[in-house]
């Protein structure tokens, strides 16, 4: 199973910010320029219509990619804390078979000794 690296996902999210920011700046000039228009008649208050509701669409864009960083943000969020786990695990799981090796030793060493005497106690006996 392979994850993303994290900060790549909170660099890709602040891009991501950046973009929606951009939106917000190019749609506010448009309207500025949308507002300033002195015509004035029932096609001009057409037009300035069409002109908002594309407004609106960008904005709304804008607000996706807002959105869509915050997920990002908390996918990364979710790895870390899934990579932390996983080292914690291994950690344990190290730790586990140091212990168990350890004892191993121990059961290999009294066993040898167990031996020892035995062949001590029937080498005595010759």
């Amino acid at each position: 199973m392979a994850f993303a690296d994290p900060e790549q996902l909170e660099q890709l999210a602040t891009q991501l910010d950046a973009q929606a920011e951009e939106v917000r700046e190019k749609y506010r000039q448009f309207r500025s320029r949308v507002d300033g228009v002195a015509w004035q008649s029932d096609g001009a208050d057409d037009y300035r219509s069409h002109c908002y509701r594309l407004v609106a669409d960008l904005e709304a864009n804008a607000q996706g990619l807002n959105d869509a960083a915050d997920d990002l943000r908390k996918h990364a969020h979710a790895v870390r804390e899934r990579l932390q786990w996983m080292s914690d695990m291994v950690e344990m799981l190290h730790d586990k078979a140091e212990e168990l090796w350890d004892d191993a030793e121990g059961a290999f060493d009294w066993g040898k000794d167990k031996a020892d005497d035995a062949w001590d106690k029937v080498t005595g006996w010759l």
